[in-house]
């Protein structure tokens, strides 16, 4: 069952949408925590002009992959063993 899972394009499909809102949420959460109501500028000039761009996005991209497949699988598994 796990490889027909995870072959299947609507698992695919679902890993972005829940990796990318995941992402979503997760930078607005953080920005306020750390930034608070701040502007804008303070961000910008911590994370693009100190050169930690790369690393930032990369680690979202990673993050929401990861949250993404493995909460589309728990959710493609609980559908498929739902309709039995």
């Amino acid at each position: 069952m796990f490889s027909s899972i995870i072959l299947s394009k609507k698992y695919w499909i679902s890993v972005c949408f829940i990796g990318f809102g995941f992402v979503f949420i997760f930078s607005l959460i953080e920005y306020f925590m750390q930034y608070g109501l701040s502007t804008l500028e303070t961000f910008i000039e911590q994370r693009i002009h100190n050169k930690q761009w790369i690393r930032y996005v990369l680690s979202r991209l990673v993050g929401g992959l990861a949250y993404g497949m493995v909460m589309g699988y728990y959710f493609e598994l609980r559908k498929r063993k739902s309709n039995r």
